[in-house]
């Protein structure tokens, strides 16, 4: 008897458990969505409540470092009717989810809804500002020598702020020219940077928070300061180039501020709307044509299609999946 009602029971519970949704109608609809009309009309503060009681715990620092509470989601959906299992199963994805993890954010697989407002350009200023003190006296001591150390390079209070040498090498992929045909099959090229060639991209609160936390505007309690709702769109991980043979911290651009190159990014407020290469051919031009690099390249071209052969395929600065490109007519010497 005892063995028929421990099967019975069994039965009751596998029977209970499968009618369990493991995935409520939010999740199958994909995710929360921050643009449904009922949460865009919110204010952000409203449900993200900065910094958060753990940020300090996981992040080092005050954060934002916790899903809202389930106050947050409880002040719309609190109503006894709306409280169900799948009211909980759309953050707790198991068949227990009182007990189970929360959905990881972000996630990897899905679209992201909020691109990031920063404009280099008001950042540039900011940081190009020399703050002189007063005179104080008739005469001042100067500084006579700006010598050092050979491999004491310079650090220049600017770029290098948040863009600090890569420790990791990206995934990479030639940035090809658009609208335009090759000249050749690409040649076999085994030419692959090291990750300190490049400078990496700033992640998370951090850096910003160094100066945004609550002096300089907009605060940190300010989500839609910086953050702002857009057309859904999957991140990449790929690293597009037209050069990935530029080593940043080689001895010659090393000891040379970024601004040096990077010229165009001083006046522009949205890198979505650059188009072109952030470095123009002058800044490249301006040293290395003293020792006809790039002559000796377009020269190499110009025999081979005079000559009807294959098209040289330009390799001082480029790797051949974008040396088989035609030569654009910025890089024409006059």
């Amino acid at each position: 008897m005892m063995r028929v009602a421990l099967i019975i029971l069994t039965v009751v519970a596998a029977a209970a458990l499968s009618a369990w949704p493991d995935r409520s109608g939010a999740q199958n609809r994909d995710r929360f969505l921050h643009s449904s009309p009922a949460h865009k009309k919110k204010d952000c503060n409203s449900c993200h409540l900065m910094p958060t009681a753990n940020s300090m715990a996981v992040r080092g620092f005050p954060d934002v470092a916790e899903f809202p509470g389930h106050a947050a989601c409880a002040s719309c959906h609190g109503g006894k009717e709306q409280i169900t299992k799948n009211f909980c199963a759309a953050c707790h994805s198991s068949r227990m989810p009182a007990r189970a993890p929360r959905f990881p954010f972000p996630v990897r697989s899905r679209s992201h809804e909020f691109g990031t407002i920063f404009p280099h350009n008001i950042h540039q200023d900011v940081i190009a500002k020399v703050v002189r003190n007063p005179d104080v006296a008739v005469g001042h001591f100067v500084q006579a020598s700006f010598s050092r150390p050979p491999d004491d390079l310079p650090k220049f209070n600017n770029c290098a702020l948040c863009h600090q040498t890569a420790t990791k090498l990206s995934k990479l992929a030639a940035r090809v020219p658009a609208a335009l045909q090759p000249m050749a099959t690409a040649s076999p090229d085994t030419f692959i940077p090291a990750a300190g060639f490049l400078k990496d991209n700033p992640s998370g609160h951090a850096s910003c928070f160094a100066c945004h936390y609550t002096g300089i505007k907009p605060a940190a309690n300010n989500c839609a300061g910086c953050h702002s709702l857009t057309t859904a769109y999957s991140p990449s991980a790929t690293l597009e180039r037209y050069s990935f043979k530029f080593d940043h911290n080689s001895k010659s651009h090393a000891v040379r501020d970024c601004m040096t190159c990077h010229i165009r990014i001083a006046s522009n407020g949205d890198l979505k709307k650059l188009k072109d290469a952030d470095v123009p051919i002058l800044a490249c031009t301006s040293c290395h044509n003293h020792s006809d690099d790039l002559a000796k390249e377009l020269n190499a071209r110009a025999a081979s299609t005079d000559a009807k052969q294959a098209a040289f395929q330009c390799n001082y600065c480029h790797t051949t999946a974008i040396g088989r490109f035609p030569v654009p007519s910025s890089h024409e010497i006059k």
